[in-house]
């Protein structure tokens, strides 16, 4: 339960308002390694633009898009990061937006605690700013938590137009009334991830799947190709020397493809965006934590998509995967 210990942010009594008006969440982000839940709106969707941020709005082309509720995890000096408590994450964050508007106006800079099942209790931090960035003005309100394991801070921002805020918050409400600290490594809702540890008669394990939709942003291929893409990403844990491969199924005409890769950002396996065989090559990799990453590869493309990362210690075949995982070229209704 996360409470207000003063009364309003931005002259609103979100303490007590938070979970108080019914708003339908009828689907759970829960991503791999993120460290927490949260609950959104069937008809919105989410991005991931960076490792650890995930942005969700209204789909394309509803006036909920251009309102945002976005969620950052950002390391602490435990893991490397350069943050040692809430109050450096929130000057940041300040500085950050002083710096890059033309006009801005921070109030309500107000405590909150959040207390945990168990009875633990964090205090975080909220503020709400309004503020003028190329010519266009915006309201955010904003909160940061404290992760339980010491790690990460946790970030809650909602972000609108001055006129739309009133519109969305009571969404922006309701998720953060859902948003809930888990174990990581979970599962993500209608947008399911999980790290399955399934291994077929033939050997060859189910390291990771995920399914979702990944939605048309572009309305022409020069927006696609300047990058106005809607992508997926993932981590995944490759437990020991072996070979990789992935398989992407998605709706006829779709081309949704894969792409995983190391450390380094050097891609190591993957599959093409296209009607063939749904399955990648067979890569040899070396142990690790790897990143996945799903997108389209037209313009066009809109489409229900089921991810799928295999892993054996010794070198499979494409027959092997057919064998164990059925039909390369079947598609989603």
């Amino acid at each position: 339960m996360r409470t207000l210990i003063l009364v309003l942010v931005g002259g609103l009594a979100l303490g007590a308002a938070v979970g108080a008006q019914t708003v339908d969440l009828g689907r759970v982000f829960q991503g791999q390694g993120f460290g927490y839940s949260i609950g959104y709106p069937d008809d919105w969707i989410y991005q991931n633009p960076s490792a650890y941020t995930v942005v969700f709005s209204g789909a394309p082309g509803t006036e909920a898009y251009y309102s945002t509720v976005t969620l950052q995890n950002l390391a602490s000096t435990a893991m490397g990061g350069m943050y040692t408590s809430v109050d450096d994450v929130v000057s940041q964050f300040k500085c950050e937006l002083a710096s890059g508007s033309d006009e801005i106006r921070i109030y309500d800079s107000v405590p909150w605690t959040w207390t945990l099942p168990d009875g633990r209790r964090f205090l975080g931090k909220g503020y709400t700013v309004e503020f003028t960035k190329d010519g266009t003005d915006y309201k955010a309100w904003e909160v940061v938590f404290p992760h339980p394991s010491g790690r990460v801070f946790c970030s809650f921002a909602y972000t609108s137009s001055p006129e739309d805020f009133d519109t969305y918050l009571p969404i922006a409400q309701a998720m953060f009334d859902s948003w809930s600290f888990v174990e990581s490594g979970t599962t993500d809702g209608s947008s399911s991830s999980s790290a399955t540890g399934t291994t077929a008669p033939s050997g060859i394990t189910v390291l990771f799947q995920a399914s979702g939709h990944i939605y048309r942003l572009a309305a022409t291929d020069d927006e696609f190709s300047l990058g106005k893409q809607d992508k997926r990403t993932y981590t995944v844990t490759v437990p020991s020397s072996g070979y990789l491969s992935c398989a992407v199924v998605s709706q006829t005409g779709q081309w949704i493809a894969c792409s995983i890769y190391d450390s380094a950002g050097t891609k190591v396996a993957g599959r093409a965006g296209n009607q063939g065989s749904i399955y990648g090559g067979i890569n040899p990799i070396e142990p690790g934590t790897y990143t996945v990453v799903v997108g389209p590869m037209k313009a066009t493309d809109d489409s229900e998509f089921q991810l799928f990362v295999y892993f054996r210690t010794t070198e499979f075949t494409l027959d092997d995967l057919i064998a164990a995982f059925g039909d390369q070229y079947r598609r989603l209704p």
